[in-house]
């Protein structure tokens, strides 16, 4: 089983605090990471979010990231060496899951 929490911040283009959810968070139980990405789409347009209102969550088995999900739904896996939150550049070296 893969765990993801859904959540949300305000986006400060639209005036919002990103310090402050635009929705309550969701933990969601999930069989595999395509069942992830689709509570995370359904999350998005349950609370009608913007990319900006959406950090891509992180999905976990056990307690180890496997994957994280971003805005339109894509799976990624991590890079060689494992996540980088504290990189800015971190993103250029994910990888997309197989579909």
């Amino acid at each position: 089983m893969y765990r993801i929490t859904l959540r949300s911040v305000g986006n400060p283009d639209f005036g919002q605090d990103p310090y402050q959810p635009m929705s309550p968070p969701e933990e969601i139980m999930v069989a595999t990471l395509q069942q992830a990405a689709e509570a995370a789409r359904a999350y998005i347009v349950r609370h009608d979010l913007g990319g900006g209102n959406f950090p891509s969550p992180h999905v976990f088995k056990g307690n180890q990231v496997v994957a994280r999900i971003s805005y339109n739904g894509r799976i990624w896996l991590p890079p060689e060496g494992g996540w980088s939150d504290n990189d800015p550049d971190d993103w250029r070296r994910w990888r997309e899951a197989p579909g």
